[in-house]
């Protein structure tokens, strides 16, 4: 993560390319500089409307910017969500060395999909993982990590839309390899949840981005 940023330092971007508000770019700046910090605690330091807060808070999080967690537990009742910033290497896309590494895969391996799929199904192991405390339901997970890393999910009545992808110049070069390696992060996010469920990526196949299919154990 982009840390100390000095004030005249520009803003950064979304997912959609887009620079951030100075209002947005300020909340993020007190995410990344404070730990994970719960929502009230950003409107009390920052002095901004709570919807104003959440609506940007929320925008953050599809652009893989932030992430929520369950704070400890107080007594009675199930604990509330803090936000906190995703490490750097999380964040960032790379898309010029994801481009590369594809090329390199698509010329070296016999069987470059195959090999890019096996690596992203270890990938999305490793990365449900790391959230053994977020929703346990297979579907509704893959929703909410699909949403942290930036691909702005949306559920459709058999289907996910994703309407970003933070490899976007990679996978349009290299459809094959890097959505191999998407389908397989999906396919290691769901079987953390569910073993033998399985996950079909069609690029580009939606009017407004990809369509992602779950399919439940057989």
């Amino acid at each position: 993560m982009e840390k100390g940023r000095g004030a005249g330092e520009k803003a950064r971007r979304g997912a959609d390319g887009r620079r951030y508000s100075s209002t947005r770019e300020r909340i993020l700046r007190e995410v990344e500089s404070g730990g994970p910090t719960s929502t009230a605690d950003i409107v009390a330091r920052t002095g901004l409307h709570e919807n104003t807060v959440r609506e940007h808070l929320e925008r953050l999080r599809e652009d893989g910017r932030l992430r929520r967690i369950r704070a400890e537990a107080q007594g009675r009742g199930r604990p509330g969500w803090r936000w906190e910033a995703p490490r750097a290497d999380v964040v960032n896309p790379y898309a010029g060395l994801a481009l590369a590494l594809a090329d390199s895969l698509a010329n070296a391996a016999a069987d470059p999909v195959a090999h890019a799929r096996s690596a992203g199904i270890r990938w999305g192991a490793a990365i449900a993982e790391e959230r053994a405390d977020a929703e346990s339901e297979p579907h509704a997970l893959v929703v909410d990590l699909m949403r942290e890393q930036g691909f702005a999910p949306e559920i459709l009545d058999d289907a996910i839309v994703l309407h970003r992808c933070p490899l976007l110049a990679a996978a349009a070069r290299r459809t094959d390899v890097v959505c191999a390696v998407h389908e397989g992060m999906v396919a290691g996010i769901i079987r953390s949840r569910a073993d033998g469920a399985d996950v079909t990526l069609l690029p580009f196949r939606a009017e407004d981005g990809c369509l992602l299919h779950l399919r439940a154990a057989s």
